[in-house]
């Protein structure tokens, strides 16, 4: 009893201390007196993993003004908001921070834990944050290499539990990594190149048990960022059972770059898509697991015109030169070997 008391105050304390933003500092915005509220959800906001500038997408921030003018509640990120957080961090502040007018909150991916800047500096990696009647669960997937253990599961199990639990009718789960997808035969080939440990996380032992619970008196939305380059969209949206939603939002600094805004209003949730490019885009239910298997591979043609740009860039970088060198130092041993033995 003295556990279970304890666990709920630390529960408590984290979601109070979350309601404020760790990088722009801005609180998260109440639900109006009908319980409305929108979130914005997005990831990867780096961009692409070849763009060395430091600072973040420019599909994101060309759009920071259009962010700004749907004035939600709170920005979610899925994840590798960073590339590099040691140096980067002051770009990302000037850039983005400082100019987007909601409280923004992250899921940390890869990318983000890599070096000391992001622990240090923009914790806790996990949290709860409440809005309106539900509730809004950011896991961190790095902490454990893609399991959910220690105190993040003890969270969840909190949230499952029938009579101090959430009793809220839609939890958002936020990861990086899509931890349901891994073993699934339908979609973990779907997101085959995402961020994943050499065995199966403990998603389906441990953590699916709980969420189905909760699914049994809420809808629970799944929200994670883990996509590869050659994704077909920025969004997959599916409905996995009447009351679990798996959801994936990640961006590249590509075309196909889109948000997805959850709008509750009259007690209903409802979601819909927002392109940064200005491409015409399917409501977010027409990214689901079929239109994903039917576009999974089908890349655009190869820009040949790219091919003089490509080989400079190559040329250029010095993990290129160390290959060549070490390939010729291998060399160099291979024939002095060869003829030592003859």
């Amino acid at each position: 009893m003295r556990h279970s008391f304890v666990l709920l105050y630390f529960l408590v304390a984290l979601g109070a201390a979350a309601q404020r933003s760790p990088f722009n500092g801005l609180e998260v915005r109440p639900a109006d007196s009908t319980g409305a509220y929108t979130i914005l959800f997005g990831g990867h906001f780096h961009g692409a993993s070849t763009d060395r500038s430091g600072f973040p997408a420019a599909t994101l921030l060309a759009n920071l003004d259009t962010i700004n003018a749907l004035q939600v509640n709170m920005v979610l990120s899925t994840g590798d908001l960073f590339l590099n957080a040691d140096k980067d961090s002051a770009r990302y502040a000037r850039s983005l921070f400082h100019e987007l007018q909601a409280p923004l909150f992250n899921a940390p991916g890869n990318h983000d834990v890599e070096g000391r800047t992001y622990l240090r500096s923009y914790g806790p990696t996990f949290m709860v944050i409440d809005i309106g009647e539900d509730r809004v669960i950011l896991l961190d997937t790095e902490r454990d290499n893609g399991d959910i253990k220690g105190e993040q599961l003890r969270m969840l199990q909190e949230q499952a539990d029938e009579t101090k639990g959430f009793h809220g009718r839609d939890l958002f789960i936020v990861s990086h990594r899509p931890i349901w997808a891994e073993g699934d035969k339908r979609y973990s080939p779907l997101f085959a190149g995402n961020t994943r440990g050499l065995v199966e996380s403990n998603y389906r032992k441990k953590v699916l048990p709980l969420v189905e619970r909760i699914a049994q008196r809420a809808h629970v939305h799944w929200v994670s960022g883990s996509m590869a380059g050659m994704a077909p969209s920025s969004v997959f949206f599916q409905q996995h059972t009447p009351g679990i939603t798996y959801i994936q939002s990640a961006i590249r600094n590509e075309p196909r770059d889109a948000l997805l805004l959850a709008r509750k209003q009259g007690g209903r949730l409802s979601w819909s898509t927002i392109s940064l490019t200005g491409q015409q885009l399917l409501p977010a239910e027409g990214y689901d697991a079929a239109y994903w298997e039917e576009h999974t591979g089908k890349a655009e043609p190869f820009n040949w015109r790219l091919v003089p740009y490509l080989i400079k860039r190559t040329l250029q970088r010095p993990e290129f030169w160390y290959g060549i060198l070490v390939a010729a130092l291998l060399g160099r041993a291979v024939r002095w070997l060869f003829r030592r033995w003859l």
